[in-house]
């Protein structure tokens, strides 16, 4: 979710041109209720640290889940250093085609921490859940994946089967790493493009055609959905970035996507950082003019409005966390923007630890900085919401509408919301009508910051529980061609001669049970997996049979 200019290399100038000729059909997206929205961020890598269970799916309309790999089994995923959308997140999109699931192990129906576990108890409460597609780390190839014709097919075909298997309710497209509640919850794919003409975390492949080609995938995938879906209406959301899009130069007409998305969810966080030679606010209200990032809360929605969105089609970023600066001189009580040390973050809370990106060797860190708001409460910086423990001191800011604290033992800031500045954003959100709030992410809070959005979803109808409807987790999902949204070209596979064993594809879904060939010799599969390629890993998925 990183915008930052430090962190975002732009190849060039965002750029979006939209032949009127091209218009939507009238209707093609359409609000089915006036229920407004709060969604929330689940991580996969959570495991039995925070399952399904703790999860308290009343206050949450949507749940948008993230599934994520690192690049070294001694490298545990919750020390990750940035902070994803709130789907299950993520797929990763590190192919032309479809994305693949880097622990394919949580598709495993007994595993408490499991997809299926949080379907199940999502749903029976009536809440929506999602899936995220890619992130910051996990987005190096969407740009010639969307550039494709054939390419988006195969994309769309692998959330259309995806949909099928498991009675999700639709997909989150979006440029954004990681990214919520909507009443009644939904299973929906994320697509999280970080980000649209940029490199993103470094690696990311860019093109001056992304964000036309973005349209392009999401008039697709809006038609691909109201084919196959035509009697359960399946939503399509996008996570972006606070300015349209994210780019060297801000877009100033994204209308063209407007027909086609229900929810635009405004990233407006991880606004200033240990990335900044400046300490500042992670995630204000209102921006200061002449100091740190120039757009906030505020700004952020205001400037996708004006860019042609309606105020109930966007929902706006809340963090459930706070970023850490070590200040190079001592702390002045009356600004939160003082000479810090950068680019590298404090140590942050007890979960804190290095990072390493598997897909971007340039991206990588001892400390992320990020101090869980559950964390804060626990671990001895706030004795209350907003009473800072000695010798922290606490600050607010009457223009940015956030508090901040300052230790003038180790001369570290600490840049959080708490429920007073959370009462601030929930308030605009009500007055301005927008669709609602997502946070990142749902195990960093205790329940005090999601009580302080809760009016956000006060007038909202009673849930009711969801059908999955006929989707079954029995069976081996592979993608075909269909006529309404064009014809995926064959993926390439490896391997084959082993009596009746198909060759390994990367595209396909492999059970527990499936055998296949590569290079010469026959693998079976352990458990749920897709896109590990057999042999490569001694921990993996995939079990030596014998050479052939």
């Amino acid at each position: 979710m990183k915008f930052n200019t430090f962190f975002v290399t732009v190849a060039a100038a965002a750029f979006f041109l939209l032949d009127s000729s091209s218009a939507t059909p009238t209707g093609l997206t359409t609000r089915a209720t006036n229920n407004k929205v709060i969604v929330g961020y689940f991580p996969n890598w959570l495991y039995g640290r925070y399952t399904p269970a703790n999860i308290d799916f009343s206050k949450y309309t949507h749940i948008v889940s993230i599934n994520f790999a690192t690049s070294s089994p001694s490298i545990k995923p919750l020390t990750r250093r940035d902070n994803c959308a709130q789907y299950y997140a993520f797929a990763i999109q590190n192919t032309d085609t479809t994305p693949i699931w880097a622990d394919s192990g949580l598709f495993d129906e007994y595993v408490q921490y499991g997809f299926p576990k949080l379907v199940s108890l999502a749903h029976a409460a009536g809440t929506k859940v999602m899936v995220s597609v890619g992130g910051w780390s996990g987005s190096t190839h969407f740009s010639p994946m969307a550039a494709s014709a054939s390419n988006r097919a195969a994309w769309i075909q692998w959330n259309v089967d995806f949909i099928s298997k498991y009675g999700t309710d639709g997909v989150d497209i979006g440029e954004l790493n990681f990214i919520c509640n909507h009443i009644p919850m939904t299973l929906i794919i994320k697509l999280d493009w970080e980000y649209p003409t940029a490199k993103g975390p470094g690696c990311n492949a860019v093109d001056d055609n992304d964000v036309e080609n973005l349209n392009t995938l999401v008039k697709e995938l809006r038609t691909a959905l109201n084919s196959k879906f035509s009697s359960n209406y399946k939503e399509i959301t996008m996570a972006v970035h606070i300015s349209p899009f994210g780019g060297s130069t801000d877009v100033t007409d994204v209308s063209g996507f407007v027909p086609y998305v229900d929810r635009f969810h405004v990233m407006t966080f991880d606004v200033n950082g240990a990335w900044n030679s400046t300490s500042g606010p992670n995630a204000p209200f209102h921006s200061q003019p002449g100091y740190g990032y120039p757009y906030g809360f505020a700004e952020g929605i205001e400037l996708w409005h004006a860019a042609g969105v309606p105020y109930n089609k966007l929902a706006g970023g809340i963090p459930f966390y706070g970023r850490a600066q070590t200040l190079n001189v001592s702390n002045d009580p009356n600004t939160q923007y003082n000479p810090a040390v950068s680019p590298t973050p404090p140590k942050g809370d007890s979960f804190d630890g290095s990072w390493t990106n598997q897909y971007c060797s340039k991206d990588t860190s001892d400390a992320s900085g990020i101090w869980r708001w559950t964390n804060m409460r626990s671990q001895g910086l706030l004795s209350s919401p907003t009473t800072a423990a000695s010798p922290w001191i606490r600050h607010f800011d009457n223009i940015t509408q956030t508090p901040w604290l300052y230790n003038p033992k180790d001369k570290t800031f600490i840049s959080y919301d708490d429920p007073t500045s959370l009462g601030v954003k929930t308030n605009f959100a009500l007055s301005k009508d927008i669709a609602g709030l997502f946070c990142w992410s749902v195990e960093q809070d205790n329940g005090e910051l999601l009580d302080a959005i809760a009016p956000m979803i006060a007038g909202n109808s009673k849930p009711t529980p969801i059908n999955s409807g006929t989707a079954s987790s029995a069976g081996v999902l592979t993608p075909t061609a269909s006529a309404s949204y064009g014809t995926a070209s064959p993926v390439p596979t490896s391997g084959a001669g082993c009596g009746s064993a198909s060759p390994w594809d990367v595209s396909t879904v492999y059970n527990s049970g499936n055998s296949v060939s590569y290079k010469g010799s026959l693998y079976k599969a352990q458990w749920w997996t897709q896109g590990e390629i057999p042999g490569s890993s001694t921990w993996g998925s995939w079990k030596l049979v014998k050479a052939c």
